[in-house]
């Protein structure tokens, strides 16, 4: 297959390197990788690759060095949807990605994406297909890690789901305030999102999507590439 129907995807996060070749404009395979096992040896070099990444230059010149053909998503690329946020240029790029996903989908519906990974973000596009913003908050595992940091005897538990109102000693204190204050901030959000917008549909996705009770929410879709598919949208916006 020519290298021009194809293109590798590269989603470099905070904690790993998700990885996807399309062809013809169809996922073919989704792999995760950390840093240090990041496969550049089994790669095609002539098939381009289009990256979103928050983490060091090392990644960059790696990526430049063993590609002919490299896309970076960046602040200031052509968009498939109109930008209101105030400050584009502090935007972070699987925010970015996250609202080109959306923009492709349900169109003149009100759309939000919750992206529960190291961070909880929220980011919206009103029916027009403007993006206006959202929120930032901290993840869930974060969560766990500050109450360690900043205390001087709490220990750090790991986040985990519980339906426990009341913890009957510190390690189920902790466990519950860790993540029943998570869960209830989304749902609240969520909430007041769909009081504002009754259209919206909503789209959930990010690592700790598992530990999140979805319950009978309807009207949320669970898509695990969204920003993976949000790379995509903004590779074809710039060819």
């Amino acid at each position: 297959m020519s290298a021009q129907n194809e293109v590798y995807l590269l989603d470099a996060g905070n904690t790993q390197l998700k990885l996807a070749l399309i062809q013809k404009g169809v996922f073919q395979w989704v792999e995760r990788f950390s840093l240090q096992d990041f496969p550049f040896s089994k790669l095609h070099r002539n098939i381009p690759i289009a990256f979103s990444s928050v983490i060091d230059e090392s990644l960059r010149k790696s990526l430049a060095a063993h590609f002919k053909l490299t896309f970076e998503i960046k602040p200031l690329i052509d968009l498939p949807f109109e930008m209101a946020y105030q400050s584009p240029n502090t935007l972070g790029m699987d925010r970015l990605c996250n609202a080109a996903a959306l923009s492709g989908m349900h169109a003149g519906k009100p759309r939000l994406a919750i992206d529960l990974g190291t961070c909880v973000k929220f980011d919206f596009l009103d029916a027009n297909n403007t993006y206006l913003g959202g929120s930032i908050s901290p993840g869930l595992q974060m969560r766990a890690k500050a109450l360690a940091h900043f205390t001087a005897k709490l220990p750090e538990v790991k986040g985990k789901p519980t339906q426990q109102l009341i913890g009957k000693n510190s390690q189920e204190s902790l466990e519950i305030g860790t993540y029943l204050g998570w869960q209830k901030e989304i749902e609240g959000l969520l909430a007041a999102y769909r009081a504002a917008y009754p259209e919206l549909v909503v789209f959930l996705t990010g690592g700790d999507t598992q530990h999140f009770d979805m319950g009978q929410k309807n009207g949320i879709f669970v898509h695990e590439n969204l920003t993976l598919e949000g790379i995509l949208a903004l590779y074809h916006a710039n060819e």
